[in-house]
């Protein structure tokens, strides 16, 4: 199991719904949103879903390393 799935897995899609709308960093509510959609391909065993929502959360995550890597690994 990747990284980003045990991320993912880590909250329900809801809560990642919540956090997504409740972070003004537009960046983040796009990586929250991700997980959100890769929890809930997940769940349901999707392959088609799975591999495009892990695509979008790791390239995201890298994205928001880069911009600021402290705030991201202290989130999990």
């Amino acid at each position: 199991m990747r990284e980003v799935h045990k991320i993912a897995l880590s909250r329900t899609p809801k809560e990642w719904e919540r956090l997504a709308k409740s972070t003004s960093d537009l960046d983040r509510a796009f990586y929250y949103n991700a997980l959100k959609r890769l929890a809930e391909a997940l769940k349901k065993g999707n392959k088609s879903e799975i591999e495009t929502w892990t695509f979008n959360a790791e390239e995201l995550k890298k994205h928001l390393d880069a911009k600021d890597p402290a705030v991201i690994k202290l989130k999990y």
